[in-house]
């Protein structure tokens, strides 16, 4: 089933989807986007799958697409062809319900970038580096790129990244807002499961309702903002985790979370 990747589901409900073609520096071919969008349907169906960590094997995250490939395309059908289907694989990450956690251990580049944007959480490695890279070889960001960068960072400094081809090290994406923890090096996945095992402890149902709250602010005025809050507040008041946390309050112990 898998063609590139290694997908393991832990017995806690972690899944780790671990990009594998590290001599290619994983860089995003038909195989991976095969295997990303297998991944992503299990997880979304499997109601034993609680969280989604994405990682790369070897010492890079993703190099992005594979230029070898889109340079030998035959005509513009077959290119927004492959092109549509890279930003599908993304949007089915971006759009999972449950918490997504990228371990970027290395490099990360191109649409490896729009990948890492469109999960939840990033943690990254010291070593790691970010290359908006795409003006070098003529060519605009794709998978979304261009969304995530307006949203995380605004127009001037994603103006900056995409015409001068920054490249960021690991310091600076996270001053930007692009990554969320610095670990050492080959501590990435580690700590990104860390992140996982805590998560899995919390109330899922609410994070599940805070992810789709985080991902409509952008594109809804205050006051349609406020109303969709005050509908998820009577979701999250009815779910049996709200319950079981204003009895722990009251009782004053450490709630036992179940994810409904």
């Amino acid at each position: 089933m898998w063609k590139a990747s290694i997908f393991d589901v832990r017995d806690d409900g972690i899944a780790v989807l671990t990009l594998n073609k590290p001599e290619q520096l994983n860089a995003l071919d038909l195989d991976f986007h095969s295997d990303i969008k297998a991944a992503c349907q299990i997880v979304r169906e499997d109601a034993n799958i609680k969280v989604f960590v994405i990682t790369g094997a070897g010492r890079g995250f993703s190099a992005g697409g594979n230029i070898d490939s889109l340079s030998s395309i035959e005509n513009e059908d077959r290119l927004k062809c492959r092109i549509e289907n890279a930003g599908l694989t993304v949007q089915m990450v971006y759009d999972l319900d449950k918490p997504v956690i990228a371990a970027v251990n290395g490099p990360v580049a191109g649409a490896g970038l729009s990948l890492m944007m469109a999960c939840d959480l990033v943690v990254a490695a010291e070593s790691a580096v970010f290359g908006f890279t795409f003006i070098q070889i003529a060519f605009c960001p794709d998978c979304g790129c261009s969304y995530f960068l307006i949203n995380k960072v605004g127009h001037q400094k994603a103006a900056e990244l995409l015409y001068f081809g920054k490249i960021l090290d690991s310091r600076e994406a996270a001053q930007l807002g692009l990554a969320n923890k610095i670990v050492p090096d080959g501590e990435a996945l580690a700590q990104s499961l860390e992140w996982a095992e805590k998560l899995i402890r919390q109330p899922l149902h609410t994070i599940s309702l805070d992810k789709r709250l985080l991902r409509q602010a952008s594109g809804n005025s205050y006051h349609q903002q406020v109303a969709i809050e005050t509908t998820s507040q009577v979701l999250a008041w009815s779910s049996e985790d709200f319950k079981e946390g204003a009895r722990a309050f009251l009782e004053k112990r450490r709630p036992s979370f179940r994810g409904r």
